[in-house]
């Protein structure tokens, strides 16, 4: 799933601070699933932590850049991460994979701020929501994400970020993240 051509576009034209707010949102309409799944698990309590600290971060804007580095090398520690001769095929796996990746782009921009981080970020969301629409009743999940995108860089982040506009645009994120969450359950029900 690419990223849609006007908000990459859009991005181009943005301030690191602006891009910095886009991938803390696509951070956080994904983290739920890491959390959600891999929460429950007692031997990954310190990766939940250190993924609720990252998410934390992201939506910081003055959090140092060093903070990042040592967010990278946790989460390249994570068995969704690690190199493996097998394909992740469980639900759980799968999105607990790709909300680990959509955190390590968000990360990685905010260390380098390489605008491609910042897309190969969004792409991460796009191909997480895309396959869930492929496996639940009601698929929406892709096209609400591909809205949320374009509203990150159309509206609120059009002007310089401010701490209620972050708020705002926080709080939607986290209702999109429940809702993903809530559906890949669902799934895991059946």
């Amino acid at each position: 799933m690419v990223v849609d051509e006007a908000v990459a576009a859009a991005l181009r034209a943005r301030t690191q601070s602006q891009v910095g707010v886009f991938v803390a949102g696509c951070a956080e309409r994904m983290v739920q699933l890491f959390t959600g799944l891999a929460g429950p698990d007692p031997t990954r309590i310190s990766d939940v932590d250190t993924v609720v600290r990252l998410q934390e971060d992201l939506w910081n804007l003055d959090t140092p850049v060093e903070h990042f580095r040592r967010y990278l090398d946790c989460l390249e520690s994570f068995q969704e991460l690690l190199p493996s001769d097998e394909e992740i095929t469980d639900v759980e796996g799968i999105y607990s994979f790709y909300s680990v990746l959509t955190l390590r782009y968000a990360a990685l921009y905010r260390l380098s701020h390489q605008l491609d981080d910042a897309l190969t970020c969004a792409h991460a969301c796009l191909t997480a929501v895309g396959q869930l629409d492929q496996n639940i009743q009601e698929p929406a999940h892709f096209t609400r994400e591909v809205e949320f995108q374009r509203q990150a860089v159309l509206t609120p982040l059009a002007e310089a970020p401010s701490p209620s506009s972050v708020s705002r645009c926080r709080a939607r994120d986290q209702d999109a993240g429940r809702t993903r969450l809530e559906d890949v359950r669902s799934r895991l029900a059946r």
